[in-house]
Order: C-alpha cells, then structure tokens, then sequence
C-alpha cells in the first residue's frame, strides 16, 4: 500500500535538539561540531524516500551519543527515538561470528574441522569445507538466487530444515578458491553452532553467547508474529516511492540478516571487538586477520567482517567523491559491515585504534538519498576531532 510521509514538526525537531544537547553535555563533549551532524541528519530525512534514521556512537565508556530522527512509523506518525529496534541486515553476520568465537575459546568448535562434523544434513557430495571459509565467504555456498528468496515469508521450524533451501546446489567454486558473499553460508554456520553445542538452539546460543554478556537488552530476532516493543515499521522505495515494505519471515536467515536491535546495542557490541575482553586476543586478532586463498591470495573479509575500505573505495559512486574518499583515508585501523534488509539499511563501523563505533540505520531500502555509509563516516569523523 501506497504510504505519505508528513513533515516533522517543530516540536519533534526541537525534542530532537534538546536530546541531542543534553546528550553532549552530559558527557562532557564539545558542542561546537555536533549541530553539523544533527544539520546532516535533518537533511537525510527531509526526504520525501526517506521514513526515519536511527544513529549511535560508542567508546569504551559506553554509548556517547544516540538519536533518532524522522519517524519509525509514517502511518501512525511515530517519532524514530534511540529506543526502536532497527532491521539490520547482514550485521547479523557479525552476532554469529561472536557467538562462534565464543564457543571456539571455549574448545567447544574447531574452525578449521569439516563441516560435517557439525551438521549431519550437509551432503556429502560436497567438497570439505570449513567454519573459517564459511564466515569468510570463501566456502563457495551459493547467495540468494532472485528476489523471492530475499522476500521469502515461509517459516522455518528449525535451523536445520532450512538448509533445503540450498544445501542440494552446486558449489560455485573449491572452497578456498575465490571469494562469494553469502548469506545463505550463515545459515549453515547456525546449524553448525548448534551440532557443537547440543541441545541448545541457535537462539539460545546466541542469547548465552553475545547478548548477555555484552548486556544486548535491545536486540532480538526478527519474528513477524512477536510482539516487539519499539519495532520499527520497514518500507521500500520503488520508482521514487514510498510503500510498506511486504511481510517476510527471517526464520531461514536468523544467523545472516534476521536480526532487530537499536543503533546503540550494535554500537557497543562492535567496540566490544575494539580491544580484548568479551573475546580474547587470539580470537580478535583471527577476526580482523585477511583471509587467504588457496592461491596465497587475501580477500577484503576477516572472520565476518570487513577488515578495509577497499570494496568501498572502488565502488562507482565513491570512487569520484573527495570527500569520501578522504573520510576513509582518515582512519587506517577500521572494520566494518553493511547491512541490506527488507525495510531497513544499514552502514556499522569500528574505529580500533580509538575504540570507538559508529551504527547508522534507515527502516527503508532501495532508497539512494541518504547515503547510511557517508553519514556513519561523518558522525565518526565528527567524534574523532572532539
């Protein structure tokens, strides 16, 4: 259905400011930078594509910064605040990771072990491939095929019956031999996760693993029919339009994109990888370590994450931007991960040198205007100077 997005009022503009003043100076910051980012942001939303935007800063002391702007729901007019859960896409991929680190520190997995060991569903056919060539698209696993497997709405009892999705394809290459990104890889990892550490669930994993420790209050998995207070409502934009976004269930995908969390939750996670604590050293320094190829080659990917800005760098719509291009410049020790949702898009980065993380993200996708990775670089630019 066909939805119109109102103007934001003056009073939610002035709430907005207030928030965002009172945030600065209660931890001390200097204010004389913050109004360009807020001005940023105001733009980004003015747009007619553009329903809502949620925004969080982290150091090591906990959440700097956090605001919502535009609205999470244009029909029933709801202001976007710090609060809203937030579908964040592929960042769900780094949640996984955690999780399989977790139990790689506890001698409950082995990386490097076929697969099989874990997953007794995983056809045999296949050539041996791995937990590490899984979490670093390298395993030749197949990505969604069309739009409907992005839009799926059918549920999945469990982890494992989702793997007939794809389970039974070729593999698109000898794993170790090329780089594909893969959400469906994570699928598979899920099963793996919970073959290693019966008879838990990948839910349950998950929630022993990452959430509670690192105190994730605000995160949860995306199941359409729960009742999720502070949910956002996800939209597309279609030839310059604005509708809601179809129902799809994420039961096939929880480990690779079926995730809700507010901006500040996944702030704090990723500075949680920025030094050693939540996970070890040998585990951090795994994570952002390039991986390497059969041919001796590295791609752009640790465990998971984005360890460089070369993919982005060399993107058609950044490669003539100065000021993008400067802005990556500027930080030489970044990790990173994108997120593509249906109903939400979302740009997450870590500085490691400074601790310090910065989670962008939109409830709408297929919209261009607002560039969710050049106002994470800004706002972490801004941040970096105070």
């Amino acid at each position: 259905m066909l939805v119109l997005k109102l103007a934001t009022s003056p009073k939610i503009i002035l709430l907005n400011t207030i928030l965002w003043l009172t945030v600065g100076l209660a931890h001390g910051k200097t204010m004389q930078v913050l109004p360009q980012i807020d001005a940023k942001f105001q733009q980004a939303v003015s747009a007619s594509t553009v329903p809502g935007i949620s925004v969080a800063i982290a150091d090591n002391t906990g959440v700097v910064w956090a605001n919502g702007y535009g609205l999470a729901d244009i029909e029933n007019q709801v202001t976007m605040t710090p609060k809203h859960k937030m579908r964040i896409g592929s960042v769900a991929k780094l949640i996984t990771v955690a999780a399989m680190m977790r139990l790689l520190e506890q001698q409950k997995i082995d990386l490097d072990r076929g697969i099989t060991e874990y997953v007794s569903v995983w056809p045999t056919k296949h050539a041996p491939l791995t937990l590490r060539q899984l979490a670093s698209h390298t395993a030749g696993i197949r990505h969604y095929n069309n739009s409907d497997e992005f839009l799926m709405n059918q549920h999945f009892a469990d982890v494992s019956s989702s793997l007939t999705i794809f389970k039974d394809d070729n593999l698109l290459f000898k794993p170790g031999d090329k780089t594909q990104y893969s959400t469906f890889a994570f699928s598979l990892i899920a099963a793996a996760l919970e073959g290693a550490n019966s008879p838990l669930n990948f839910k349950q994993i998950v929630q022993q693993q990452v959430f509670a420790p690192l105190g994730m209050q605000d995160s949860v998995f995306d199941d359409q029919a729960d009742i999720i207070a502070f949910r956002q409502r996800p939209y597309n934009t279609i030839d310059g339009k604005l509708f809601n976004a179809p129902q799809t269930d994420h039961s096939y995908k929880y480990a690779g994109g079926g995730f809700l969390a507010t901006a500040s939750d996944i702030s704090r996670f990723a500075v949680a990888h920025a030094s050693p604590g939540y996970l070890q050293a040998e585990s951090l320094s795994q994570l952002f370590s390039p991986t390497k190829l059969n041919d001796g080659s590295t791609n752009g990917f640790g465990i998971g994450w984005m360890i460089n800005f070369d993919s982005f760098k060399r993107r058609s719509y950044y490669q003539d931007n100065s000021r993008a291009q400067q802005l990556m410049a500027s930080f030489d020790n970044a990790a990173m991960h994108a997120g593509g949702s249906n109903g939400g898009t979302t740009m997450m980065i870590l500085c490691r040198d400074h601790q310090r993380a910065v989670t962008v993200v939109k409830n709408v996708d297929g919209e261009h205007s607002a560039d969710v990775f050049l106002l994470a670089l800004e706002t972490l630019s801004h941040f970096h100077k105070l």
